[in-house]
């Protein structure tokens, strides 16, 4: 057997794999995470969001499909997988599956919001909740607290 033909080929395949069994996975060149929605945060809303991108090219989004989530957290994910980046490759259309995790910490953590990039396509959104501040009757600055009454 012809070792240099052999090589070659070996060669070849390692530089261009996606022209052969096609792309897997894309190399990620910009991952952007989402922002935890803040409607959905102050209503203890967390999930995962699947979606799935269709890459140019040039390795720029061309389309997002949300395959599953919660509603309220779609959006976000979304907005965040249309700004993702990936190498260039000749081959025409590409498609990812990225996975955006939102998860609400628990009062007691010392951590207010935490973002962690989970390779090769996803991040885990951890945020705490804000405490809803509850007022005392008596700091109300109305004029009148009781507008029913007329005395």
């Amino acid at each position: 057997m012809n070792t240099k033909l052999v090589a070659s080929t070996l060669v070849f395949l390692l530089l261009f794999p996606s022209l052969f069994a096609g792309e897997s996975s894309p190399a990620v060149k910009i991952a952007v995470a989402p922002k935890y929605p803040r409607l959905t945060l102050a209503g203890r809303v967390y999930g995962v969001v699947t979606v799935c991108v269709t890459v140019t090219p040039s390795g720029v989004v061309k389309s997002v499909t949300v395959l599953k989530g919660h509603p309220m957290l779609r959006e976000a994910a979304v907005l965040a997988a249309r700004q993702w980046k990936f190498e260039e490759s000749p081959i025409e259309k590409r498609t990812v599956t990225l996975r955006f995790s939102f998860v609400i910490l628990p009062e007691s953590s010392k951590v207010k919001s935490q973002t962690l990039f989970l390779p090769p396509a996803g991040f885990e959104i951890r945020e705490k909740p804000t405490t809803p501040s509850v007022r005392d009757q008596d700091d109300d600055p109305s004029p009148n607290p009781h507008p029913i009454s007329t005395a």
